[in-house]
């Protein structure tokens, strides 16, 4: 068995700090969430050190093994659910609290990270308000705690060459990764297991070396690399990774090979290293090290409660920083009084039990949620306002009359979790009448929203063409098709169908705003190719949330038809900027602001008409519902197309 190391409980708070860091000051610590990566390699070299020193020792036992990573990892977490189902059956709303109960079900089963693949999507809810969000890493582990000792004890039985076996899973799995991120360009990869055991493997690979050094022999690097001189390049590595590695870049890929080259390194370097002696080791860094996973548990959960329920607080770092401060009072409490307590002493198998049939009552819990549509009887007069499950109805609707048309026109494929293209859109997307006035619409999911609206009230003699993917700004330079990226196809199609098809009008949308170098190109460009009309269409009002989100919080007291309270201040902020960019260009191009006319000294409306269920403004945070589209086109749009 492993000799304990003070030095590793420091690495574990530098790996818990960073991630921290990152979710409450992101632009502070950019890459801080490679500390997760981290934490993979400490667990691969832990973890292979007990099960690799039990198979030499004769020792190995399966059950006594599970025994004690449930007495690990079940006591803090079981505790965090029950917390975060306390916090959620007083504060959440119907459609918040089926969610809750769905992802309390995988994390609890340890499939959090197909869970969270399978949801990824562009309209998918925000993974900031998504209180198990974290706990997709605790699913690869645990799915390589499960897969890893059966492994390595079949290999054993067969006298297979351990460190062998080792290292081909590991170039296996590092193989698969590069595949998944750089040629499928797959966009769940980041949750895949498959993807990330590599990462523990490294230090299963190191961990083998450590209990045979005979195996390394003595003119290796690590022989022949000072202790200290590995230990300042480990610690060098990982500043890196947490300045210069930020959510942008491709990951885990290639990049990840910092972060976890440099816990090796650190690792390796051994307790006697200086650095691991005199900083890794201080008290202060050991007690985080040894809060570190309950610490993890917990900070995530408390600034998505603070997010949700307190956002203008949320929006200033020093609660942010109190929420933290929270964390680490409650983790002490939970590593003190609850963690320890059941990890050890006597009665392990009875303990072992109890947190078992705990866990699985959690699971229960979860399915109850769900079953008794999330409980929205805690809210009896708020759900006779606008109903436990308005927000599914919403988005049952979106579905039926709004995003279906949307898809047809849209080069990207979700279902897939991939950025290679379709082969093709409808025909009816880019195909002209030519008996009719043609339209052509082009952008992104916000060009999408205009379609519902523009396609209830351009007059019966005008066509609405539309070619409008997911993320995809309009981009004049795409003169090349492309078979590994959709937005490069999306924009190469539009040109090519607005070469061919001759519309009188071009009506542009994107989510960010307007620029003027892009403004003039996209201008240019369609002029060239015969546009008489170019209107570009403003920024949408945006909101800290889902719109109806925020608003079935205001139920008890009522909704207001408009509001300024939840608004993003930087949106209107910068639409002023964008209003004086257009007054300055030439004549053939229009703009049409969606702030002025949603928004007044007011607020921004909230819904139309008499009934909040019926109008609600928007589906999301930023994205107009289809009310919504059908007033935008009605009173501004269509004027604008037509020239009225």
């Amino acid at each position: 068995m492993a000799t304990y190391r003070p030095d590793i409980d420091g690495l574990r708070a530098v790996a818990v700090l960073a991630v921290l860091a990152f979710h409450a000051l992101p632009s502070v610590l950019p890459g801080g969430f490679v500390g997760v990566d981290i934490f993979f390699v400490i667990s691969g070299y832990l973890i292979s050190s007990i099960l690799l020193s039990s198979l030499q020792q004769q020792s190995f036992s399966l059950l006594d093994f599970y025994s004690r990573r449930i007495r690990r990892i079940f006591p803090a977490l079981i505790t965090v659910f029950i917390a975060s189902f306390a916090m959620a059956w007083y504060f959440f709303y119907a459609d918040e609290f089926i969610n809750l109960g769905r992802h309390m079900i995988s994390s609890a089963a340890f499939i959090q990270n197909w869970m969270l693949a399978s949801e990824s999507g562009y309209f998918d809810t925000s993974a900031e308000i998504k209180p198990f969000l974290h706990l997709w890493s605790l699913g690869v582990e645990e799915q390589f705690y499960i897969l890893w000792p059966l492994l390595l004890w079949g290999a054993w039985k067969l006298r297979l060459n351990l460190l062998k076996l080792t290292i081909i899973c590991l170039a296996a799995s590092f193989a698969w990764n590069i595949y998944e991120l750089y040629v499928a360009q797959s966009t769940i990869a980041f949750y895949l297991p498959q993807v990330r055991f590599w990462e523990l493997l490294i230090g299963a690979v190191l961990a083998y070396v450590h209990l045979n050094p005979s195996t390394a022999s003595s003119d290796t690097s690590l022989g022949l690399v000072n202790e200290n001189v590995r230990s300042f390049a480990g610690a060098t590595l990982l500043l890196l990774s947490f300045f210069f590695i930020n959510s942008q870049k491709v990951f885990p890929g290639f990049w990840a090979i910092l972060p976890t080259l440099g816990a090796v390194l650190l690792i390796s370097a051994g307790p006697n290293a200086i650095l691991n002696r005199t900083v890794l080791s201080n008290k202060v860094a050991v007690w985080f090290g040894k809060i570190s996973y309950p610490l993890y548990l917990w900070h995530w959960v408390l600034l998505v409660y603070l997010r949700i329920l307190e956002p203008d607080l949320f929006a200033k770092a020093k609660f942010r920083l109190l929420a933290l401060a929270l964390a680490v009072m409650l983790s002490w409490l939970t590593y003190r009084f609850i963690e320890k307590p059941l990890r050890f002493g006597a009665y392990g198998k009875q303990k072992t039990w109890f947190l078992i049939a705990a866990m699985i009552g959690i699971i229960f819990l979860g399915r109850e949620i769900q079953n008794q549509s999330g409980m929205g009887y805690r809210f009896t007069a708020s759900a006779a306002y606008l109903g436990g499950d308005f927000q599914t109805q919403m988005r049952k609707n979106l579905e039926d009359d709004y995003q279906q048309n949307s898809a047809a026109c849209d080069f990207s494929q979700p279902e897939k979790k991939t950025n290679q293209p379709k082969a093709d859109i409808a025909k009816s997307c880019y195909e002209v009448d030519s008996k009719k006035q043609a339209v052509f619409l082009w952008g992104d999911s916000h060009a999408q929203m205009l379609g519902y609206g523009l396609r209830k009230n351009l007059p019966a003699d005008w066509q609405l063409l539309q070619v409008a993917s997911v993320g995809c700004k309009p981009n004049p330079m795409q003169a090349e098709d492309s078979n590994a990226s959709y937005c490069e196809r999306s924009n190469y199609v539009a040109l090519e169908a607005i070469k061919k098809t001759h519309p009188k009008t071009v009506v542009l949308a994107q989510s960010t705003a307007w620029k003027l170098p892009e403004v003039e190109s996209l201008s240019a460009t369609l002029k060239k190719l015969g546009v008489q009309r170019i209107v570009f269409v403003g920024q949408s009002p945006e909101w800290s949330d889902a719109l109806p989100t925020l608003m079935m919080r205001k139920q008890v007291v009522g909704i207001p038809e408009r509001t300024k309270s939840e608004l993003v201040p930087e949106t209107l902020l910068m639409n002023e900027g964008t209003k004086q960019l257009f007054a300055t260009l030439t004549t053939g191009i229009a703009y049409v602001d969606l702030i002025d006319l949603f928004c007044n000294a007011d607020g921004c409306l909230v819904y139309l008409g008499n009934n909040p269920v019926s109008g609600m403004t928007y589906f999301d945070s930023h994205h107009l519902s289809p009310v919504a589209s059908d007033y935008l086109a009605k009173n501004s749009l269509v004027k604008v197309i037509l020239g009225k």
